[in-house]
C-alpha cells in the first residue's frame, strides 16, 4: 500500500515539476518594488498540502506599496487533490544591505488567501527598508502542539527597495 502511495506521489510530483519548469521560464527575473518600479516575480513554490494526494503551485509577485522600503506579495495558487486541508504561507525576507530579516504568514484555504480578497500579503512584517532584498516563500501546517513544515520547494525573488 505504501509503495502505491509513493508511486502516486512521485507521478504527481513529476507532473507538477514539469509545470514548474514551464512556469519558471516565464517568471524569472529581479525588479524593484517601489511604486514606480516593475513588479518582481518569484520562482514558483511547489508544496505538499495537508490531505490525501494534495499539492499546490504558488505563483507570487511583489506589489508596490506607497511607503518607501515596504512591499506586498500577491499569491496565485493552483491546487490539486481532494479533501485538502488549510495551511499557511510565510513570506520571509532578508535585506542584503542591512542584514535585517523578518516576514509574515497568512492562512490559505484551497486557492484563497484567507482574509485577503485580493490575495496580497502586506503588513508590519513586510518592511525591510531600503536596499537589495531577498525574499522566499515557505509553507507549514498548524498542528498541536507545534507547527509542522510542509514538504516544499521555496519560491524566491530578489529586488531593490528605495
Amino acid at each position: 500500500m505504501k509503495s502505491v502511495s509513493l508511486q502516486q506521489f512521485t507521478l504527481r510530483t513529476g507532473v507538477v515539476a514539469a509545470a514548474l519548469v514551464t512556469a519558471w521560464s516565464g517568471l524569472a527575473g529581479a525588479a524593484g518594488a517601489n511604486p514606480g518600479d516593475q513588479v518582481a516575480q518569484f520562482t514558483p513554490t511547489l508544496t505538499r498540502v495537508p490531505g490525501p494526494n494534495c499539492a499546490a503551485i504558488i505563483n507570487a509577485e511583489t506589489v508596490p506599496q506607497p511607503q518607501s522600503g515596504v512591499f506586498g506579495v500577491r499569491l496565485k495558487i493552483t491546487q490539486t487533490g481532494d479533501f485538502c486541508g488549510a495551511y499557511h504561507v510565510t513570506v520571509h525576507w532578508r535585506n542584503l544591505d542591512t542584514g535585517r530579516t523578518s516576514g509574515q504568514s497568512q492562512r490559505v484555504e484551497g486557492t484563497t488567501v484567507v482574509g485577503l480578497p485580493d490575495g496580497v500579503i502586506t503588513g508590519m512584517g513586510m518592511g525591510p527598508g531600503a536596499g537589495k532584498v531577498e525574499a522566499w516563500l515557505d509553507t507549514y501546517s498548524e498542528v498541536y502542539p507545534q507547527n509542522v513544515d510542509l514538504e516544499h520547494i521555496a519560491g524566491r525573488a530578489t529586488f531593490t527597495l528605495g
